[in-house]
Formats: structure tokens, sequence, C-alpha cells
């Protein structure tokens, strides 16, 4: 049987979905306390039946997830490419082909995300890992066509772009929530 290279095409947008799924499903429902907590649900209740209020909710947090998922997909693979560029000799792209496999992993994190929506940290430890599995799995993949110093330059490149982002995310996180603390007293 001859193994077609685009079979697993489709795995990203199914792990974005999914992961999209269950961080969704689990802020719907913090959504909708607070909503019970502030009595705004039972005004909207008048208004919409408690089916339609709860989907509504969820599909605006699903499609914010959605866009967040799809532009670290966009950021990962940028970053890959580029550190490919650098690092690497291959430039017909037999490394990327081989390497695609590993969208299985964040598939197989996708699907425990659902189970484990309950818990938003359960949700967050499994998509850091299946990211993680999926990194090491790819430098396994590339590791034979790389230098060391190829390897290490991919493994600081990548590093150095995340924790860069995750401080400026966080960073900017924080002054928001100063600037609305402050405006409120």
């Amino acid at each position: 049987m001859k193994k077609n290279v685009y079979m697993t095409g489709y795995l990203p947008l199914f792990s974005i979905i999914l992961f999209s799924c269950s961080f969704a499903i689990y802020i719907e429902r913090l959504v909708i306390k607070k909503l019970k907590y502030f009595g705004v649900y039972q005004g909207m209740l008048e208004l919409f039946e408690s089916h339609v209020i709860h989907l509504s909710v969820w599909f605006c947090l699903f499609l914010l997830f959605f866009m967040g998922f799809a532009a670290l997909k966009l950021l990962s693979d940028t970053l890959t490419h580029l550190s490919m560029f650098f690092f690497s000799k291959d430039t017909e792209g037999v490394l990327l082909q081989q390497s695609k496999s590993g969208g299985w992993f964040f598939f197989a994190g996708g699907m425990l995300a659902i189970v484990l929506n309950h818990s938003i940290l359960l949700m967050l430890i499994v998509f850091v890992s299946a990211a993680l599995v999926y990194f090491f799995y790819f430098l396994l993949k590339i590791g034979s066509s790389f230098s060391t110093a190829g390897i290490m330059g991919m493994v600081f490149i990548h590093l150095f772009f995340w924790a860069g982002f995750g401080l400026l995310v966080v960073y900017t996180v924080l002054r928001l929530y100063n600037a609305f603390v402050s405006s409120i007293t």
C-alpha cells in the first residue's frame, strides 16, 4: 500500500477544534455561573431559552479559542520554518514531511482535553505536554540531518521566542489588569 503524505493534513485543524471545544466548555460554565451570580442570567431567560444562551456563550468562546490556537499554530509553523532556514541544510522540505506525523500527538492531546474539560489546569497540562512531546519528536525525526550546533540553535530559537512571547503576554495582561483596577478605585 502506498503511503500518502497528505493523509495527516487534517490533524492540525481537528486538534485546534478539539482544544478550542474543551477550553470553551470549561469557560462557558464559568461565564454562566457568573451571569447567575450577578443576576443577569435571569433577565436573559426572559428573552432567550436556556440552551440558546449556553450555546451562544459557548460558540463565542469557541471562536475566540479557535482564533488563538490558530494564531499559535501559525507562529509555531513560521518559527519552525525560520529555524529550519537558519540551521538546516535541507532545501527541499524533506525534513518537514518526515515530521508531519507528529500531529497525532496534538490530536490525542485534544481528545484527552475534551475528556478532562472539568479542569482548566489539566487541559493546560495536556496542551503543554502535547507541545513538548511534539517538539522532542520533531527534534528526533530531524536530528540526524543537523549538526549539534544546529540542534542547539533550533532549540534556543524556539525557547527564546516562546519565553519572550509568554512574558510579553503576561506583562500585557498585568498592565491591563492594573489599569482596570486603578480605574475602578
